[in-house]
């Protein structure tokens, strides 16, 4: 599979049927940040390295991967300044 270019997260195993939780990728660097789970198959959850809470629980998995991205980037000093 060919990642988009605007893609900040891959999320493994995604995209397979069965599956219900993976590693979350930073792609620039390769870094794996912590898991994604589906629970109940309704909600998304993000769990960082070494953590055993969620840190972040969504019904949209767009709205998951935004608070994910947004929190690496800020943890990383990577979050760009807008005017």
């Amino acid at each position: 599979m060919e990642i988009p270019k605007h893609w900040k997260l891959y999320l493994d195993g995604m995209t397979e049927r069965e599956c219900e939780s993976g590693d979350v990728i930073y792609i620039a660097d390769g870094e794996i940040i912590g898991t994604w789970h589906v629970i109940d198959d309704v909600f998304y959850a993000f769990t960082p390295n070494g953590e055993t809470e969620h840190l972040f629980f969504e019904a949209f998995l767009g709205l998951l991967c935004e608070k994910v991205r947004d929190w690496h980037e800020e943890r990383e000093g990577l979050l760009e300044v807008h005017d």
